[in-house]
């Protein structure tokens, strides 16, 4: 059994400790800009304890979890959860209040619910597929812009430096193909970049850093919200994808335009 109201509850879970929280001591993961924090790895308890109470034999796999552990997300017919307990954990240890708890669960390799908990705005975004896409019980759908000149585009950081140059790089052609400058977000929170998205507040995103953990839900949130999920080199999107273009319609085929006529290396 799982539905989305047992997801709902226990992304609220965790988010109150996560208000409370002064656990910010941390490890380094890959280096210096990529670690775990305490309340990372209590977070992440929280969600799994509150989802196998409900669904005992449920598989439920998240980002601190152990690599040989995770990599069974990227088989074709994998069930159960996928979490991120603390998404912006550098938002976080930094005390930026720009951080998220996300819950996906997919079936067969795809999303079929997805929650996105903002404690500091106690924003839930929720979705299932088919079902539309919600924040804290109200509809949601992705923004009409239309024109580069006044969208506001996202990118984000990345632990891999020259991953990060790239990101830089790709942004910075959309100015020199069009002649304009978007309004440029980078605010650290993949997921809440997304969420953001599918409410209408940013109009694009691309990025060539993303986990599966970051996309498990989001993308479905996105998804259904009418907004389109694609790879950077133009095709379909899973949810194990770590490049993509995330917004409006109209803006990710803008925006595939530009990306495919440039420096296919930017494309990865």
């Amino acid at each position: 059994m799982n539905n989305l109201k047992n997801m709902i509850e226990s992304a609220r879970l965790a988010g109150r400790f996560m208000l409370g929280s002064t656990d910010t001591d941390s490890t380094d993961k890959l280096n210096t800009k990529d670690f775990v924090t305490v309340a990372d790895i209590k977070s992440q308890a929280i969600l799994r304890d509150k989802l196998l109470e409900i669904e005992p034999t449920a598989v439920v796999l998240s980002e601190e979890d152990p690599e040989e552990q995770r990599r069974a997300m990227y088989a074709p017919d994998f069930t159960g959860y996928v979490l991120d307990p603390i998404d912006g954990t550098y938002n976080f240890k930094r005390g930026m209040l720009e951080s998220a708890i996300s819950i996906g669960y997919i079936e067969n390799g795809q999303a079929i619910r997805g929650v996105v908990y903002d404690p500091y705005k106690d924003e839930m975004y929720s979705a299932e597929r088919g079902m539309g896409a919600f924040r804290n019980g109200e509809a949601i759908h992705v923004s009409s812009q239309t024109d580069i000149a006044g969208a506001s585009i996202a990118t984000s950081n990345s632990y891999d430096d020259e991953a990060m140059a790239r990101n830089l790089r790709r942004h910075l052609s959309i100015y020199e193909s069009t002649g304009t400058m978007p309004w440029t977000n980078c605010p650290g929170s993949g997921v809440l970049i997304m969420t953001n998205i599918a409410c209408g507040r940013f109009d694009a995103y691309h990025h060539n850093g993303l986990k599966p953990w970051d996309n498990a839900a989001a993308f479905l949130i996105v998804t259904e919200a009418g907004g389109e999920v694609c790879r950077l080199d133009g095709g379909a999107a899973k949810f194990t994808d770590n490049a993509v273009i995330i917004g409006n319609p109209s803006m990710v085929s803008q925006l595939k335009s530009i990306f495919s006529a440039g420096d296919v290396e930017l494309l990865h």
